[in-house]
């Protein structure tokens, strides 16, 4: 099979020579402009031959959109730097905008999907990463997710501006990044835990956002869902239109075979995230992976890890994932 036969069957649940695999990781020093992420990007393509990608943006390219500014790093493991959260009050939250999606650094996401599409050809699935806006919103705040916490309950109404706000913007966003090559989004939220938020609070605060977003590229054949954290309100995203799921296989949250079976869909996972993987013996990875693949009998499952893994994680472990796959 190609790469794309292999992973088109696989969200389908039909046979394949071989589970589909790949990993994501950021590089901190190259995620810094379209030229160095498209780089990076082909240089891991070439270097693991993974059957899809998912260029890992830098997680702050949509709040930039807003205002948010930061020091880059210059180390490959080591995070970028805030200099400035450009949101207070519930009264900056009711002055925020819409933006233009195919400017600032959205904009230059896009060139970078552009370069990347261009270099790898048509056989080589793409997923391009879109947050969900009440994951952006805390990126603007300089309390971060308590004090969006505590404004969802003090100011409900600024919030649901702000996140309206976005909402219009990363939809436009998500329409650009299909006509530019994506095969469909990862679409991310690690605001629905059982620890940050209620039910209620999801649906009024998440569900109407992100529904707008992912409803502009409903008919995409590679839409995946990742629900970040433990304790994930999975029951509130079964009904999402994505082709397929992605979440931590930990304590308190479905099973790979488990949430297949409640929403029919496909599964990514399978491994372990940062910062679990990068100190396991690769044989260690190969046996968890082959675990996930008769868990699932070869079926509905794309081999990947609960979320982003470790920049530094050793290149051995890496080529763990693909062997289990064989």
């Amino acid at each position: 099979m190609t790469k794309r036969e292999r992973v088109m069957a696989a969200l389908r649940g039909a046979p394949v020579d071989r589970v589909p695999v790949s990993l994501w990781l950021h590089n901190f020093a190259t995620e810094n402009s379209a030229e160095t992420l498209t780089a990076e990007t082909l240089r891991l393509a070439r270097r693991f031959d993974w059957d899809f990608l998912k260029p890992q943006s830098r997680a702050q390219c949509f709040a930039e959109m807003w205002g948010l500014r930061y020091a880059p790093s210059r180390e490959r493991a080591t995070p970028y730097t805030v200099t400035q959260a450009p949101l207070a009050t519930a009264a900056d939250l009711r002055r925020l905008e819409p933006a233009d999606a195919r400017t600032g650094a959205l904009g230059e996401q896009l060139q970078a999907l552009h370069a990347i599409r261009k270099a790898v050809g048509i056989e080589t699935p793409i997923i391009w990463t879109v947050f969900s806006p009440l994951m952006v919103l805390p990126f603007l705040l300089p309390g971060g997710r308590p004090t969006v916490l505590s404004l969802m309950r003090s100011e409900p109404a600024a919030v649901d501006h702000a996140l309206g706000a976005m909402a219009e913007t990363l939809a436009a966003y998500a329409r650009a990044a299909v006509a530019e090559g994506a095969d469909g989004l990862f679409y991310a939220t690690n605001m629905a835990t059982g620890e940050l938020s209620t039910a209620e609070q999801c649906r009024r605060f998440q569900r109407p956002h992100d529904l707008r977003i992912l409803g502009q590229v409903e008919g995409a054949p590679f839409n995946l869902l990742h629900v970040c954290g433990e304790g994930i309100l999975f029951d509130e995203f079964v009904d999402y239109p994505a082709t397929a799921l992605s979440w931590a296989t930990v304590p308190g949250n479905p099973s790979l075979s488990e949430a297949h079976r409640r929403t029919g869909r496909a599964v990514v996972g399978g491994l372990p995230a940062k910062p679990v993987i990068k100190g396991l013996p690769p044989a260690e990875l190969e046996a968890r992976g082959r675990r996930a693949i008769a868990e699932m009998a070869g079926r509905f499952l794309l081999l990947g890890p609960d979320c982003s893994i470790d920049p530094d994680t050793p290149e051995p472990v890496m080529d763990a994932a693909t062997i289990a796959t064989r």
